[in-house]
């Protein structure tokens, strides 16, 4: 199970609030690259990172949360909530990170070993969401135990490669959230309460 309590203390120190910090690109570099490292460390497996990439991610994600950013304040958590699934969505559209090498501290049938680059997107994902949360709702956060089941990473890899708005979808479940499969990164889409939104029925997850 991925430690996410020692993946949030690895996080760069910064005086401004986590949700401020993010927000700037050499916070947002340097979060990434600490989280590489301690996943690297961990995983038995070197990462190279490129930043040209990462940059392109991080633009393209603040533009993706100023255009969907809600105007109600009730819906301030559940935007906090959502955002870091479109960071995920970038991240895989243009993937920044390459194992330079097969990870040799994992077990071999891990979603780690499956898909390194994924799977350390995917927990830097987590991690700020996780750090992010404590912050401004005192909010302890429960990852699913799909963490860590390899069927599920096969099916997020092999989906997100056709239409990467399927990542934002994993992450939501990832958190035990049920995302509307039509429009998995449209936060106005959501699903909510079990109920859809806006008559939009929705679809399990492909295959």
């Amino acid at each position: 199970m991925f430690d996410l309590s020692r993946s949030i203390h690895n996080l760069p120190r910064t005086n401004k609030p986590l949700r401020v910090a993010v927000r700037q690109l050499h916070s947002f570099k340097a979060a990434f690259h600490s989280h590489v490292a301690f996943c690297g460390e961990a995983m038995g497996c070197d990462f190279a990172v490129d930043d040209v990439k990462l940059a392109g991610a991080f633009v393209r994600w603040l533009d993706s949360i100023d255009r969907q950013k809600p105007k109600e304040k009730t819906e301030r958590r559940e935007f906090f909530q959502f955002a870091p699934s479109l960071v995920l969505r970038e991240l895989v559209a243009d993937m920044p990170i390459k194992a330079m090498c097969a990870p040799a501290g994992v077990d071999p049938k891990s979603p780690a070993a499956f898909w390194p680059e994924g799977y350390v997107a995917t927990t830097f994902c987590l991690t700020v969401y996780a750090a992010t949360m404590g912050q401004e709702f005192h909010m302890d956060v429960y990852i699913g135990e799909m963490v860590d089941d390899l069927r599920s990473w096969w099916s997020f890899r092999e989906n997100a490669n056709e239409d990467t708005d399927y990542a934002a979808g994993f992450f939501q479940m990832l958190l035990g959230n049920e995302p509307n499969w039509w429009m998995p990164g449209s936060f106005s889409a959501r699903t909510r309460s079990g109920e859809n939104v806006d008559s939009v029925e929705d679809v399990p997850p492909p295959s």
